[in-house]
């Protein structure tokens, strides 16, 4: 089942979040989050950047979410996104599911331009990525120094809708 995340999912999302800072390279974190600042961060997002889970069994196995790009004003259109599976589901169509969810919640909060950073080699997230029509644009190379060795970062993008000028800022947008 995939579903809008909420509070009771934060330890969840805590757990896999923290795993992935611990022993893979995708995620760039090298201390572990606390609690309080997911919560901040998920917060923050609330009502226009999109959080969804995948929940089987009672238990949450995946998250995908979307975060401003830069706090600058011009950005305000722009939403960076990531998807994070626990490592025993990974393979099995969570991240697509994850994705068909958040992907048309994207386009309802009037985001034009969506990006994601994949910690390089990720083949399977470049896969995904691609299968929503995002275009590799760039890799900036040794961005991180993860689990002993430099890691590049490839920018994957999608663009919405016409390229004028874009409504007023969105309601509840703060900068």
């Amino acid at each position: 089942m995939i579903r809008e995340a909420c509070e009771r999912d934060l330890p969840s999302i805590l757990d896999i979040t923290n795993i992935e800072i611990r022993t893979d390279a995708a995620h760039f974190g090298t201390e572990p989050l606390l609690l309080d600042d997911l919560r901040c961060e998920i917060e923050s997002a609330r009502g226009r950047y999109p959080w969804v889970v995948c929940e089987t069994n009672g238990a949450v196995i995946g998250f995908a979410k979307a975060a401003p790009w830069k706090p600058r004003g011009a950005y305000a259109w722009t939403a960076e996104i990531g998807v994070y599976i626990a490592a025993e589901h990974r393979g099995r169509g969570v991240g697509l599911a994850l994705y068909k969810a958040l992907f048309p919640r994207l386009r309802g909060a009037n985001l034009r331009t969506i990006v994601a950073g994949i910690a390089l080699p990720n083949p399977a997230s470049v896969r995904l990525h691609e299968v929503f029509g995002m275009r590799h644009v760039g890799t900036l190379r040794r961005m991180g120094f993860k689990l002993g060795q430099w890691r590049d970062v490839g920018y994957w993008q999608v663009c919405w809708g016409e390229p004028e000028a874009p409504p007023d800022r969105p309601a509840g947008f703060l900068i």
